[in-house]
């Protein structure tokens, strides 16, 4: 199936210009990752440059409401904001943006609406909502999520009912990938891992591996958390496979 082109302006008018709004997730009350940035230059590095790059995003997104050119929505936590990463252009939705301005002939545009530290209800609740209610048309929606849920949540069943209602909240066609595998399989991230994997082709989501990377070794950036450069053009390959698959690019 090709991507839908459609011409438009993705604005909500009212007497002025609207603005889509800046996302961000509350801070945890005990927020582990502001703690380990007082004992490591790496983490508090990293920590740095969240919200800088989530203004950035916001500044970007403003840029590209408007335009005829066919319109890619990103969601997600801090894989799509690009933590991680040395700068905006490396990326995997910059490298993803540039292929497929590339391939198609078409000028693509992006709207970014991730959060760092977004769960599986930020997406449903917050970043999801947006499409509607700003009257966005997009060719294309794609999703990396999951990790913050798995990482810092305990009670199972309540991340499994939240994996599952992101996924029915997602539109058909979109693009989901899978959570990182855990070894050996089992625990709460085979259950999500399962659950989605079930219920997304039932959706018609189409799946990819984010996380499908040859090595662990060299990939990680100084918070031994987030992808680097090198990691994030991996996560862009493995998207992009799914896309030319799917989409007959």
């Amino acid at each position: 199936m090709g991507f839908r082109e459609i011409r438009y302006h993705a604005i909500a008018y009212t007497d002025d210009i609207m603005q889509l709004p800046h996302l961000r997730r509350q801070k945890r009350t005990i927020d582990l990752s502001s703690i380990a940035g007082r004992f490591s230059t790496g983490v508090a590095s990293i920590n740095a440059t969240v919200e800088p790059r989530a203004v950035y995003w916001d500044q970007w997104n403003e840029d590209n409401l408007s335009g005829e050119g066919p319109l890619w929505i990103a969601l997600g936590d801090s894989l799509t904001q690009g933590i991680g990463s040395s700068e905006p252009q490396t990326s995997y939705v910059h490298i993803i943006l540039k292929r497929l301005k590339t391939r198609t002939g078409k000028d693509w545009r992006l709207i970014n609406l991730s959060m760092s530290g977004g769960r599986f209800l930020d997406v449903a609740e917050r970043q999801l909502p947006v499409i509607d209610d700003y009257q966005l048309q997009p060719s294309l929606v794609t999703t990396i999520i999951g990790s913050n849920d798995l990482m810092w949540r305990r009670d199972k069943e309540s991340i499994l009912n939240d994996a599952k209602r992101t996924v029915n909240s997602l539109p058909p066609e979109s693009f989901l990938s899978k959570v990182s595998a855990s070894r050996p399989r089992k625990g709460k991230r085979a259950m999500v891992s399962s659950a989605i994997n079930h219920l997304a082709p039932i959706r018609g989501i189409h799946l990819f591996n984010a996380w499908d990377w040859p090595t662990g070794e060299g990939m990680w950036a100084e918070d031994r958390f987030h992808p680097n450069d090198e990691a994030y053009k991996y996560i862009a390959n493995n998207l992009w496979t799914s896309l030319v698959k799917n989409l007959l690019l």
